[in-house]
């Protein structure tokens, strides 16, 4: 494979993942059964805080692009909501923490069910295609990780 060929097929991935990901967001805003449904900026939020638990609520804002003050206020409609708690750093009475609750991994558990069924409509893929694409998608997700971490430095 060449490099084109390689950047055409990453680059029509990430199209593929953009065009997706609205749909798949629109989930999270909507009442299901059980589930906690919350606004697409607070889905951001949520979000970062199950990826990288424990982040400031400046290393959040900054790594999802928003205002801190919006980031802080849609922290408190997730903490009202049972999403995630807010800690005070051992040490430091300054310092806030925030974390996912196990409300929040139950409702992630959840909604990933609700995800499944809007993509099983969407593809016929065999279950040995749909294991490749989450291996990658996934190693992709661990890479941008690094990425993110720049976002935490304060």
């Amino acid at each position: 494979m060449t490099d084109s060929t390689r950047d055409e097929l990453l680059g029509a991935l990430g199209e593929h993942i953009i065009s997706v990901f609205p749909r798949l967001q629109r989930e999270v805003t909507l009442p299901h059964t059980g589930l906690t449904h919350v606004t697409p900026a607070e889905a951001d939020v949520l979000r970062a805080v199950l990826l990288e638990p424990g982040s400031s609520v400046t290393q959040i804002a900054r790594s999802i692009g928003q205002q801190r003050s919006n980031t802080s206020t849609r922290i408190a409609n997730l903490v009202e909501g049972g999403l995630v708690e807010k800690r005070v750093e051992p040490g430091d009475g300054r310092e806030v923490r925030v974390y996912p609750t196990m409300e929040a991994h139950h409702n992630l558990d959840g909604f990933r069910g609700v995800w499944s069924g809007v993509l099983a409509e969407a593809s016929t893929a065999s279950d040995e295609e749909l294991a490749v694409a989450a291996k990658v998608l996934g190693e992709m997700s661990d890479g941008l990780a690094k990425w993110r971490a720049a976002f935490r430095a304060d």
